[in-house]
């Protein structure tokens, strides 16, 4: 079968249309059991974890957009839950996370980065913990098993891709599917909440969290083997009350951006820190032994380099070039869009040096140059009261 797939592995909505796509086999690549339900002749597909997922399916971006904002969008995600369980599992991923996971109890899920011996952010993701000694980390896109694997040494642990897959729903009308499909209650599931419960008669992980800044949850199957078609129609039946569609990540792209929230490979990747990402709550310096620790203490803390820009003028897309006042490149645009709920264009800027809020940068778009500010990230929502 030949699949029309993007020549890029990014997950970015941003500029399909500058971006080169062609007809490829799926032969090496995975196709989730929700495949079925997106596949149309429009269907766009990018390349995540060698995991296909639909990019783009046809439909209207704004009108998903504020489905998202109103009501409920049911997506198919491709991030790669990983189990890692025995013994000393708390011990590993103490050494492998910046943060300390100690503090994630059972019930509890938390974001957690890994970084590299030189500090360099090499993986972000959700960590759940369903049980004591058993935990799952939703990670990103990479090859973050192996590099894990190769720091087990002679503990007694284990961590192994389970061959699970995600759906996203997302929306404020989300919980109210939630208690329709399963037997957990909103009053008793807060934001990064994690269960095992049971929908349309198949038993999954479940977690408060989700890719757009809006209220919702995630669903994690425990292998493979279930029925995906009948678990989405079931989704989408259940749903209608509550105004679920299916939707792709062309909605999710502009919520997310809104919601300051980072992609890893797009605008993350092992050539920045934390600190300069503004993820310096996510290290925990009085944690000992973790990987990169010792490089994180020595770097300047304060030193931000991740900012956001606003353009009133015209929509921000990935690659525009920005430059100072002065002509000189300040850096490069890891993602943008136009944000129809602030009324300007939006985007993330990876800075060659800080730059104060208020700084004016030059932007030079598809459709000419534009004065752009730096602004704090998030764009909105910073206490985050959407999602609660």
């Amino acid at each position: 079968m030949f699949v029309r797939a993007v020549g890029s592995i990014s997950s970015e909505w941003f500029n399909f249309m500058a971006i080169s796509y062609l007809p490829v086999s799926d032969h090496r690549f995975k196709k989730s059991p929700f495949f079925a339900c997106n596949d149309r002749e429009d269907t766009l597909y990018g390349i995540y974890n060698q995991r296909l997922y639909p990019i783009s399916s046809g439909v209207n971006e704004t009108e998903h957009y504020d489905n998202l904002r109103m009501n409920c969008c049911l997506y198919d995600v491709p991030e790669t839950p990983l189990r890692i369980s025995g013994d000393d599992s708390l011990a590993f991923l103490e050494k492998l996370f910046t943060r300390k996971i100690e503090n994630i109890k059972v019930g509890r899920a938390g974001y957690a980065i890994a970084c590299n011996h030189l500090g360099g952010v090499m993986m972000d993701g959700v960590l759940l913990r369903p049980s004591d000694e058993d935990f799952i980390y939703v990670q990103a896109n990479g090859d973050f098993l192996n590099w894990a694997r190769a720091h087990i040494g002679d503990m007694s642990v284990s961590i192994d891709d389970f061959d699970s897959w995600v759906l996203q729903i997302q929306g404020p009308k989300s919980l109210d599917l939630l208690e329709q499909v399963s037997d957990i209650r909103i009053e008793d599931f807060p934001y990064y909440a994690c269960a095992e419960t049971v929908i349309n008669g198949v038993s999954f992980y479940v977690s408060r969290s989700g890719w757009t800044g809006e209220r919702g949850f995630e669903i994690y199957s425990k292998n493979a083997d279930f029925d995906g078609v009948s678990l989405w129609n079931h989704l989408l039946d259940k749903g209608a009350p509550f105004g679920i569609i299916p939707s792709d990540v062309s909605s999710m792209h502009v919520r997310r951006l809104e919601a300051g929230i980072l992609d890893y490979g797009t605008d993350i990747n092992d050539s920045i820190n934390p600190f300069e990402l503004g993820l310096g709550r996510l290290v925990h310096l009085d944690k000992v032994g973790f990987i990169g620790r010792d490089a994180l203490e020595a770097t300047n803390r304060k030193e931000l380099r991740f900012m956001g820009l606003t353009c009133q003028r015209y929509p921000l897309v990935r690659g525009d070039r920005i430059f100072k006042s002065n002509g000189d490149i300040a850096g490069s645009l890891t993602a943008g869009a136009w944000s129809s709920h602030l009324g300007c264009g939006i985007g993330y800027a990876r800075l060659n040096e800080p730059m104060e809020v208020g700084a004016t940068i030059l932007a030079q778009t598809d459709q000419g140059e534009a004065e752009c500010k730096v602004v704090a990230l998030p764009f909105v929502d910073p206490q985050k009261k959407l999602v609660k």
